[in-house]
């Protein structure tokens, strides 16, 4: 799946530009972000974020904000061969997805779910990276988190065995996604 289709491309969030003020998902916490926080993070080099638009418009549909962590070897089952002795894995942490309500139901957060992935690809091309990680946000109830958790595990991400609400998914399935090869050895 593309990230750009038909009429709507993915773009780095430029606050000069993207209309974030009318933007709505849904849940406060990620209309707030968008709104409040991305921008000064962003600047603060801490996070990137990328927005959905229309082709020559302003207004974002969805969003997601990414950047890099690490973890540690040991919170997964099965400890990856070759892991570093310290026990620290490269990871991209995806912080939020989030779509308009206007637009939701169309796709676009599988479409902004593709990007995460193909940028991973990229940054482990450019500087290693062991896997995807994010945290489903609890906003909203129990069947909330659930129907998030459940929409995470369509795309193959896994849960800790440790906290569920902690997910992962290898760059082998990321690259397996997005139809790139394995990195070289």
């Amino acid at each position: 799946m593309p990230t750009e289709f038909g009429d709507l491309r993915i773009e780095q969030f430029d606050p000069a530009r993207h209309d974030r003020a009318g933007f709505a998902c849904g849940v406060d916490r990620l209309d707030n972000y968008l709104k409040l926080s991305a921008k000064k993070q962003q600047n603060d080099d801490m996070t990137r974020v990328y927005v959905v638009v229309e082709d020559g418009q302003v207004i974002i549909l969805g969003y997601h904000a990414i950047n890099l962590g690490m973890m540690n070897a040991d919170e997964l089952t099965r400890r990856p061969r070759g892991a570093p002795d310290h026990g620290e894995l490269p990871i991209l942490f995806l912080g939020q997805v989030a779509v308009s309500i206007s637009a939701q139901g169309q796709g676009i957060g599988s479409v902004l779910m593709h990007h995460v992935f193909e940028k991973a690809c990229r940054i482990a091309d450019q500087a290693g990276c062991f896997a995807i990680l994010l945290d489903v946000m609890s906003d909203g109830g129990e069947e909330a988190f659930k129907r998030r958790q459940e929409w995470y595990a369509d795309f193959g991400f896994q849960p800790f065995a440790s906290n569920p609400a902690r997910m992962f998914m290898t760059m082998k399935q990321a690259r397996a996604i997005v139809g790139e090869p394995a990195a070289a050895g």
